[in-house]
C-alpha cells in the first residue's frame, strides 16, 4: 500500500472563550494518498472547517490552537513545522480553496 500523501492523526482543536476551552475537533483521524480525494462531510459546526484551517494552520489567532495530534504531509509534521517551512509549503503544495456557503453546490 503507497504511503499517505496526507495523513491526519489523533488531531484535537480547540478555541479559548469566555466560559473556557472549547473543544472543535475531538481525535479526527484519517489519511489520503497521492491521486486519491478526501471528501469530508458533515453537519453546519461539527468540525469540518475548523479540520481545514488546522492542516493549514490558520486557525484564528490568540484565541485557536491544535491541542494535540499530528499532521504529516509527505511525513513531515505540519503542526511542529516552523513557520517559514510552512509558509514554502501553503499555496505551492498545500492548499485550502474557501468556498462561499451558499453556492458552493450550485
Amino acid at each position: 500500500m503507497p504511503e499517505p500523501l496526507l495523513q491526519v492523526e489523533n488531531l484535537v482543536t480547540a478555541f479559548q472563550t469566555d466560559s473556557g476551552l472549547m473543544t472543535a475537533v475531538d481525535g479526527v483521524s484519517w489519511s489520503v494518498t497521492a491521486g486519491k480525494t478526501l471528501g469530508i462531510v458533515g453537519e453546519s459546526g461539527c468540525g469540518k472547517s475548523v479540520t481545514a484551517f488546522s492542516i493549514n494552520r490558520l486557525l484564528p489567532q490568540p484565541h485557536g490552537r491544535i491541542l494535540s495530534g499530528r499532521i504529516l504531509f509527505e511525513g513531515r509534521d505540519l503542526v511542529t513545522m516552523p513557520d517559514e517551512e510552512l509558509r514554502k509549503l501553503r499555496g505551492s503544495e498545500i492548499g485550502m480553496i474557501f468556498q462561499e456557503p451558499m453556492t458552493a453546490l450550485n
